[in-house]
């Protein structure tokens, strides 16, 4: 089986070492399998030339954006040169572990999923690492619309994710988002709607790196983001209105919530008792503090 690696690049020549020793370990692990790697950059800075390093193989490539389309439109434009089985979507500043992708596949072939997940490490300012699904009760959860709707987003990164292209909807691929930083949010939204099986596989594959500047961290940049494919929503017609609402329901909730004092935050909560009540109990059973402000 094949696999397409593929990540958005965007002035991140201080990430290419990294990514390629990523990409060609997790390339010879595949090869002991009896699997393929094939890796697309694409080059969303298109005012820097992007050259593919050279490999034994040359099975990274790059292709150029006409200019700065952003995250969405450049994984979809990877998408569309894609040849492998099955995908994934890694940031330019994450990395794998060197087994990462074998593992995946494998559980990914036992277990039938559309989208298999492994947990994840994330990098901390001092350098330690703390594990994303620390609970049974949030592993179980990777794939619960209900959640998605009420909690926020449950898979911190796809870069953590193997998809099974013919799973991925041609309606998340035909609605291109205008900002960055909730695409993958989306993908899994119209994915869960669909009925697509998604499965745990519970090791720590992936990294999510420390920048200071990570686009998920920003809430007010992903709340936006939000904002915007929750409009595009409304053209899907498998996806229910009630759960546009719900979604709608409880982004703005939270984002009032942040930017309100304590008095503020005391009325917003009570005028959506449920909702904060959802989110209390979630941060409890997963015993993590990201719950209700994700």
């Amino acid at each position: 089986m094949k696999i397409t690696v593929i990540t958005p690049f965007y002035e991140g020549d201080k990430y290419m070492d990294n990514l390629v020793d990523c990409l060609i370990a997790n390339r010879d692990a595949l090869q002991t399998k009896g699997h393929e790697l094939e890796a697309i950059l694409v080059n969303d800075s298109p005012w820097k030339k992007l050259e593919a390093p050279e490999t034994e193989d040359q099975f990274i490539k790059v292709i150029t954006n006409p200019e700065n389309k952003g995250i969405h439109y450049s994984r979809v434009s990877g998408l569309s040169q894609a040849t492998g089985e099955y995908i994934m979507f890694l940031d330019q500043d994450d990395v794998l572990e060197n087994d990462a992708l074998v593992k995946l596949l494998k559980s990914a072939v036992t277990s039938k999923s559309d989208v298999e997940v492994a947990n994840a490490s994330l990098e901390q300012a001092d350098g330690s690492k703390l594990l994303w699904y620390r609970t049974d009760e949030h592993k179980a959860l990777v794939g619960d619309l209900k959640t998605y709707l009420r909690i926020g987003i449950q898979i911190i990164s796809p870069g953590q994710c193997l998809i099974k292209k013919t799973a991925i909807p041609e309606f998340w691929t035909s609605h291109i988002m205008s900002k960055n930083g909730a695409d993958d949010y989306f993908l899994w939204l119209l994915m869960l709607a669909r009925g697509c099986k998604f499965n745990y596989l519970d090791e720590a594959l992936y990294v999510h790196k420390y920048t200071a500047v990570n686009l998920s961290a920003d809430t007010t940049v992903t709340d936006e983001s939000v904002y915007d494919f929750i409009d595009l929503l409304q053209d899907c017609d498998y996806f229910k209105q009630e759960d546009i609402f719900t979604l709608h329901e409880m982004i703005s909730y939270k984002n009032q919530f942040r930017a309100s004092g304590t008095f503020g935050k005391i009325t917003c909560s009570l005028a959506n008792l449920d909702l904060f009540i959802d989110n209390i109990k979630f941060k409890k059973k997963t015993k993590t503090g990201y719950g209700f402000n994700r």
